[in-house]
């Protein structure tokens, strides 16, 4: 039995260990900084009432991949850490192209399995009242380290990690209830008190959740027939009834639509917050607007489904839902001359706003060579299957589209993928897309 346990085990860790898609290690101060794979995350939020702070306790197990310093992100700062139940110092430290930044631990380790405890105190869209909270991890792919780690620790998204948090709200006074919605298998334990554990497939994007006063917000509850032959259940929550309705009928013709062209819902479930405005996907979550919401169910297949491992890739799955959105149209060439979208530092973490208009281009083009092979549906529904709830990118998608078709696209994806823009495209695209506009921290806020 005990063979077996470390068989399971050794597996487990093997299944989402995906440093070999991290940026590469670097110096800093003469010592190695090492991109580390998480293995399990351990958060307990406390909502204090009367003080009106939120403390987040974070406990990871991480494995090196080889001796030196190692990387986490959190942009809140940090109180305290323990590096295997010693006191540890963390140092906010950025790349070396200077493209984004990191935590860094200022310990030297082995190669090996490690312990990391960091306190923080989450205070980003959060608002407190006199006997309750409104708190959620609103998140954005088009604006550096917005993430998770706006709230509690976490790694780069190449990494796919399981995080099982805890949510206590506490006070000496009367508490109102509250409620939770989430992607994750939400457990009440008491009053106030709630298990959330999220798949072990996510990754630092995926995670949804939203705390609220108790019936805030309007609801409609319903079961989705798949294609796969199993049911789940489907959540759409509003400010007000009125658009419900609408969104519960959009849902469903939108859910017919992606299960029969690229393959059965692959999440747990679905939870849709129509907040009003433009969108942000999750893994079969998303806060977005009736008129947003197929392009956000569609980035559960592409984005939060097949995940993208680092910035240069995170415009595949742009390109892919606007295509969707322009009504799956063939192009002999695409109506621009060359983009860098995917030809960024290593270490970038955001999302070329040229995906939208310039990759749906490209996606039309790929369509329009594909079609003695079915097209790019075909395509893309063969890559769903083989990378549902994994990491993937430019490089893999080009891979799996010349092994698919038996053509070579390297003249293309230099061109338009990898190449340079030029000067007046960048700055005729440089706007927000309706999709995802960049909301103001009052305009966040407000959706608690």
């Amino acid at each position: 039995m005990k063979t077996l346990t470390l068989i399971y085990t050794f597996l487990s860790m093997a299944a989402f260990a995906n440093t070999h898609f991290a940026p590469d290690n670097f110096m800093h101060d003469g010592k190695k900084a090492v991109f580390v794979d998480f293995i399990n995350v351990e958060t307990t939020i406390e909502y204090n009432i009367d003080t009106k702070k939120a403390l987040a306790q974070t406990i990871i197990e991480f494995v090196m991949p080889e001796a030196g310093q190692p990387i986490f992100d959190l942009k809140a700062d940090v109180i305290s850490a323990k590096l295997n139940a010693n006191d540890v110092a963390t140092k906010l430290v950025s790349d070396p192209d200077n493209a984004t930044k990191y935590q860094l631990v200022l310990s030297q380790l082995e190669a090996g399995t490690h312990k990391l405890e960091i306190q923080n105190e989450v205070s980003t869209n959060i608002d407190f009242g006199k006997t309750s909270v409104q708190s959620a991890f609103w998140m954005s792919d088009l604006s550096d380290r917005k993430y998770i780690e706006q709230y509690i620790p976490t790694n780069i998204e190449y990494d796919q990690y399981q995080l099982n948090l805890e949510i206590k709200i506490i006070a000496t006074t009367k508490l109102a209830d509250h409620e939770v919605f989430t992607n994750g298998f939400l457990t009440q334990k008491s009053k106030n008190h709630y298990k959330i554990s999220f798949p072990e497939y996510f990754t630092t994007s995926s995670f949804y959740f939203h705390l609220s006063k108790k019936d805030k917000f309007e609801r409609e509850n319903f079961r989705y027939e798949s294609i796969s032959g199993n049911s789940f259940p489907v959540v759409i929550y509003a400010n007000s009834s009125w658009s419900l309705a609408s969104a519960k009928k959009k849902t469903i013709q939108t859910l017919d639509e992606l299960e029969a062209k690229l393959g059965a819902w692959s999440h747990p479930s679905l939870t849709i917050y129509i907040a009003g405005s433009g969108g942000m996907e999750h893994s079969g979550a998303t806060i977005t607007s009736t008129w947003a919401l197929a392009h956000e169910i569609t980035h559960s297949y592409f984005a939060r489904g097949v995940m993208p491992a680092d910035g240069n890739s995170g415009w595949l799955d742009e390109a892919i839902a606007s295509w969707r959105d322009d009504g799956y149209q063939t192009s002999k060439r695409p109506n621009f001359s060359s983009t860098s979208m995917a030809n960024h530092s290593q270490y970038q973490r955001t999302t070329d706003r040229k995906a939208y208009e310039e990759g749906a281009e490209f996606m039309a083009f790929l369509n329009h060579r594909l079609q003695t092979q079915g097209g790019l549906i075909s395509f893309l529904n063969s890559v769903y299957k083989q990378y549902v709830h994994k990491n993937i990118t430019t490089q893999l998608f080009k891979k799996e589209l010349e092994l698919f078709s038996g053509e070579d696209f390297t003249k293309e994806f230099n061109q338009y993928i990898f190449g340079k823009a030029l000067e007046k495209d960048d700055h005729l695209h440089s706007k927000d897309n309706p999709y995802h506009p960049k909301l103001t921290k009052e305009e966040l806020f407000n959706l608690l």
